[in-house]
């Protein structure tokens, strides 16, 4: 944000609703160049780790692949926007409803429970790893926080 504002409160809330950086007026075009300079090499870093890890699990995106321990997983795509969904957020709940949204698209038409089916066939093919992931009853699913390979 570049702003005339140069209140606490308002940095604050500009940062809290998703303001990368504050800079207020008058600036330094010196500064402000280095502040874009490093939102870009940040972004860069960003672009570069496209893979998350959790416990001896290797989630590739680019790839669309996933390792366990080293071996190679044979995941469907709904099986594998789950999983990433989880690892990308261990410790959240996620309801059937959200994970369908986040998946397929909001309105996608599928019952719920066919969300349940994709974690049993996800917690199978994953072995013990597959322990990891959580039915929060009543609510929906979620990775344990401190996963365990």
């Amino acid at each position: 944000m570049l702003t005339a504002k140069s209140e606490e409160s308002d940095l604050v809330l500009g940062l809290e609703i998703g303001a990368n950086d504050y800079i207020t007026k008058p600036f330094s075009r010196k500064v402000l160049v280095a502040r874009i300079r490093t939102q870009f090499r940040i972004m860069s870093e960003q672009e570069i780790s496209k893979e998350l890890r959790r416990a001896g699990l290797v989630i590739n995106s680019d790839l669309h692949s996933v390792k366990l321990n080293g071996n190679d997983l044979e995941l469907t795509f709904s099986e594998f926007e789950i999983l990433k969904l989880f690892a990308a957020h261990p410790g959240r709940v996620y309801t059937r409803n959200q994970i369908i949204a986040k998946i397929k698209g909001e309105g996608y038409p599928v019952t719920e429970r066919a969300i349940d089916v994709q974690i049993v066939n996800l917690r199978r093919k994953l072995g013990l790893w597959g322990a990891n992931i959580e039915t929060v009853r009543g609510v929906g699913y979620r990775m344990k926080s401190e996963v365990t390979a």
